[in-house]
């Protein structure tokens, strides 16, 4: 067992060697959880408190990770009720909200089971900053249940891993307020209106920040997205997205808490901005869409002493689970790295459902060995 997880994971995020590499389990929404934890996938897309509760502790005793990330409570104490299944799809009746929810198999989405939304839908048609401001809610607080929950797994895991809330810059937020599509022809033709609501959003920062570390956390992980130049050209990014990570980076700052900032898609071009924001490690996405981000080439722009997070493979790699292949590819990683760099072996995207807990085991083995 490892007994220090959490200690070694914030002296990578101070910027500090460790005798051992930090191992992370990037994971997002009820994904791999409901696998690793052997909970059916419909009773925890509903699931209660004590059912998150039993996914997030399974995870980490499954694998014993560094560092697990924390995906929430629920909706309440009430477990959900599987009210019909059929070829494709399971319907379940979350018990605290009433709500239908239909699970599709095949891709596990879930999606209300009479209007057919989803959780990342557009809030709406925003046109104006009068329905900016009936469309998004002023922040208030995460809730009871989310932070009782993130107290609770921070005091039963002790030291042995190091709790990974997460959230989103402003610019993300925005994005998904919007549409993607809406988001994009708002920067363009409409940039006072979307940079309003990206405030809007960031208002709530210092908040969320502070709410998160009351409730014991210790550090943060931030994943931007559509901020890419896949996604928006270089001047883009610095206008829009570059300033949102700085001001979440300064409210995590300010409440004490280390923070990650995660960058998906082609970063090579906006390496050197994203390198002037203060935060504690950069994480970043493995090789896709023609571009070859490797653990060097952001190594060679953030120098020697800021931590990086890995970006092993979590689709192909971990899908395909030859262990060899894995070690082999672990230790390139830390070799990319540098000797005595800070760094924590991690996928560079969420674990998929389908990947075999073995292959996870396989990584962090080889980290370790």
């Amino acid at each position: 067992m490892n007994q220090a997880g959490r200690i070694i994971s914030l002296e990578a995020l101070s910027g500090r060697p460790t005798d051992t590499v930090p191992v992370g389990l990037f994971t997002w929404g009820f994904d791999y959880y409901w696998k690793a934890a052997g909970i059916e996938p419909w009773k925890l897309v509903c699931g209660g408190v004590e059912t998150w509760h039993k996914a997030h502790t399974a995870l980490y005793e499954r694998h014993r990770p560094d560092l697990i990330f924390y995906s929430g409570a629920g909706n309440g104490t009430e477990e959900p009720t599987l009210e019909n299944e059929t070829s494709d799809s399971w319907f379940v009746r979350d018990n605290n909200n009433c709500n239908l929810t239909r699970l599709i198999k095949s891709s596990l989405t879930p999606q209300d089971a009479d209007s057919g939304g989803k959780d990342c839908d557009s809030v709406g048609e925003i046109d104006s900053t009068q329905t900016a401001d009936q469309l998004v809610a002023e922040f208030t607080g995460w809730g009871s249940l989310y932070l009782q929950g993130l107290s609770r797994l921070i005091a039963d895991l002790g030291d042995n891993a190091l709790v990974l809330p997460h959230h989103s810059p402003a610019y993300i937020c925005a994005c998904y307020a919007f549409g993607f599509e809406r988001a994009m022809e708002a920067m363009l033709s409409e940039p006072e209106l979307f940079v309003y609501v990206c405030d809007r959003y960031a208002s709530g920062d210092e908040l969320r920040m502070r709410d998160l570390a009351e409730a014991g956390a210790q550090a943060v992980f931030i994943a931007d997205g559509w901020a890419s130049c896949d996604i928006i050209s270089p001047g883009m990014f610095k206008e829009f997205a570059l300033p949102y990570q700085k001001s979440i980076t300064e409210a995590a700052h300010k409440a004490g808490l280390k923070i990650i900032m995660w960058n998906e898609g082609d970063i090579l071009p906006i390496l050197s901005d994203e390198a002037t924001v203060p935060f504690d490690a950069f994480a970043f996405e493995q090789p896709r869409k023609g571009a070859l981000i490797t653990v060097d080439r952001v190594r060679e722009v953030f120098g020697p002493n800021r931590c990086l997070f890995g970006n092993l493979d979590s689709e192909e790699l971990l899908g395909r689970g030859n262990v060899d292949e894995i070690t082999r590819a672990v230790h390139e990683q830390l070799r990319q790295s540098g000797k005595n760099a800070p760094f924590i072996l991690n996928t560079g995207s969420p674990i998929p459902s389908n990947t075999s807990p073995e292959a996870v085991d396989a990584m962090i083995k080889a980290a370790r060995m």
